[in-house]
């Protein structure tokens, strides 16, 4: 369109609602909108850029995620907000709250805080009153995964800075990498290899399996992450392993991922190979393709443990 009007960010912000920080990260990382750019590298965005991003908005706070529908043409994206929109104005909403402050969730809510904040000593304070309230165990499963989760939500959707979640995987990482070294596992006890595929750099995942697996009784040899296929394989079957865990964060659809998935499963021959992270829902297909375990989520770890053992 020719001399279409151009708007700056500080307009779009406040036409769409959504901050400057959450429309670059949709931009940057989902290609929500293309803007333009001036000679001095400001963006410039037009009206369909506005009414894109006042779309995706709307559909966010449906509850769709971000990930899910940046890649919808225009009248997919809006036959999917207009199908959702109530007939009735809705009751203002009430303050935002990630989780219960009952029971467990009032250690994760804490530990959000801390993130918020950028206090690595509360954060750290956060997690070791909250082992010393449930165990070791219970701490994996309902704090610390939860919390992950959450971050990695917010963070998605521009609520929380990348300086945040490198913040938060820090301290976690730190945490749980002391944790992880005072483990004594018994006599004869089988041995789970975890780590994470070639590319994936986010470790934390891969270290929860290996706790996880620990508290089972099980011996475990952490790898660290971003490891191919051969080196995984060729550790495995050095060691005895009786099975592999790998845990992948994102992204939801990548052929590097699908081949050493393939790969990995090839070379490990009968050793049972367990797929999880929060990107694992989307190879799911690929999980089952290679007769792997897919586990949605930490809790699932220790029957699916417990099977492998007394099979």
């Amino acid at each position: 369109m020719i001399n279409e009007k151009k708007y700056t960010m500080k307009v779009v912000s406040r036409r769409t609602g959504l901050t400057s920080h959450t429309i670059r990260v949709w931009e940057k990382r989902y290609k929500a909108v293309e803007p333009e750019r001036t000679d001095t590298n400001r963006r410039l965005y037009s009206e369909t850029d506005i009414e894109r991003l006042t779309d995706l908005h709307r559909a966010t706070q449906q509850g769709h995620s971000i990930g899910r529908i940046a890649q919808l043409a225009a009248s997919e994206l809006k036959a999917l907000v207009d199908e959702e929109a109530p007939s009735f104005p809705p009751p203002p909403p009430s303050p935002p709250s990630p989780l219960s402050l009952d029971g467990d969730g009032h250690f994760v809510a804490i530990c959000l805080e801390a993130i918020q904040a950028m206090d690595a000593a509360a954060l750290e304070t956060a997690l070791m009153r909250a082992e010393v309230a449930m165990g070791r165990k219970k701490l994996l499963t309902t704090v610390i995964e939860p919390a992950l989760r959450l971050v990695g939500e917010l963070w998605s959707r521009g609520e929380l800075r990348v300086a945040d979640e490198h913040l938060a995987t820090s301290v976690i990482r730190t945490f749980l990498g002391a944790m992880h070294a005072t483990h004594r596992p018994p006599k004869g006890a089988p041995l789970l290899i975890s780590t994470t595929p070639a590319e994936q750099w986010h470790e934390v995942g891969a270290l929860l399996a290996s706790l996880s697996a620990q508290s089972e009784g099980w011996r475990t040899l952490y790898l660290g992450p971003n490891l191919p296929a051969e080196e995984i394989a060729a550790t495995a079957i050095n060691h005895g392993a009786s099975a592999v865990a790998l845990s992948i964060l994102f992204p939801g659809e990548d052929v590097l991922i699908t081949g050493e998935l393939r790969k990995l499963s090839r070379s490990l021959g009968d050793i049972p190979l367990l797929v999880g992270g929060r990107a694992s829902a989307h190879y799911a297909p690929i999980v089952e393709e290679i007769g792997a375990y897919h586990l949605r989520d930490l809790k699932g770890l220790p029957a699916l443990l417990q099977t492998l053992r007394s099979g």
